[in-house]
């Protein structure tokens, strides 16, 4: 029988070609992501967004590695907000995915020193175990921040490795 779930080497495949267009093309101030429904299907559902935003994190660390791109992978949730973007410290997954938005985990570039917990208002670090299996070297934080021209609140949580 012949399985339809992507190998580990074709989701290595989707992040690297989309992080070598990214490095490429200057996607990375724009903020172009790659969400991790679009690696692979199989992390479509919700209740696989920590587990799949995750691996696709893992992966997208050894590729960035591999390719010796210049630049800090991100991955990003983002959550439900409010008129002021309450300030959270989530203490479980469940608590944790109660308050994402309707939008899967996405991959990012960031360079160097700009980060988006740089020059943010809010900034938390969270505890890591609501992401079993990080590599100890990455960052787990909350940010909120007003968006332009908008003026609204938004709260997101990021890895970054």
């Amino acid at each position: 029988m012949v399985s339809t779930q992507p190998s580990e080497q074709a989701r290595e495949h989707a992040i690297q070609v989309w992080m070598l267009k990214i490095a490429q093309d200057g996607g990375n101030a724009r903020f172009d992501d790659l969400h991790i429904d679009h690696i692979d299907e199989l992390w479509k559902p919700r209740e696989m967004w920590i587990e799949g935003g995750v691996e696709a994190f893992r992966l997208a660390l050894q590729v960035r590695d591999r390719c010796q791109v210049p630049f800090i992978v991100g991955l990003g949730f983002s959550l439900e907000s409010d008129e002021q973007c309450a300030d959270v410290d989530f203490q479980t997954g469940a608590e944790f995915m109660s308050r994402v938005d309707w939008s899967p985990p996405s991959l990012y570039l960031f360079e160097r020193g700009k980060e988006p917990r740089i020059g943010t208002a809010v900034v938390r670090e969270l505890n890591r175990s609501l992401f079993p299996g990080l590599p100890e070297t990455v960052r787990c934080y909350y940010i909120s921040f007003r968006e332009t021209p908008t003026n609204e609140y938004r709260c997101s949580v990021f890895l970054e490795g």
